[in-house]
């Protein structure tokens, strides 16, 4: 059996090393993006099982790049755990409307992220190779 994959997206450094160490240690394969208008490029080449995204980049809401997985990928969509700073009813309620499954507000204990990640079954549908229209590049063009 291949073991659990987990994409961690999050535009803070230590973050991303810190998940990534805490979930390599339990077995998981772990792909760290530090962007959002990177992951739908990076779900449709690893195909996760899960997606641990923050809601704030400087490049793409969290929220709309989870909007967008959902809409890609519907019930195949990896699942979506938001973890965020932002901890209000109302970010709450537009991550779960956006499509995240979870919601861990920071400070948050690691035990319970963990809990979370090992919890998701791994996807039997490797949807491979469709990039969400924010994700992807203008052509090449040929002309010489």
């Amino acid at each position: 059996m291949r073991p659990l994959r987990v994409l961690i997206a999050d535009d803070e450094s230590d973050t991303l090393t810190t998940l990534g160490m805490l979930l390599t240690a339990e077995g998981i394969e772990v792909r760290l993006v530090s962007g959002g208008l990177q992951v739908p490029r990076l779900v449709a080449e690893f195909s996760p099982d899960a997606v641990i995204l923050d809601l704030g980049f400087a490049d793409h809401s969290g929220l709309e790049v989870a909007r967008e997985l959902r809409q890609c990928y519907g019930k195949d969509c990896p699942v979506l755990i938001c973890v965020t700073g932002r901890s209000s009813e109302e970010d709450r309620a537009k991550a779960a409307a956006s499509g995240f499954r979870h919601f861990l507000a920071k400070p948050y204990e690691p035990r319970e992220l963990i809990r979370l990640v090992l919890a998701v079954p791994l996807r039997t549908a490797s949807v491979v190779g469709y990039i969400t229209p924010a994700a992807a590049k203008p052509p090449i063009s040929d002309s010489a």
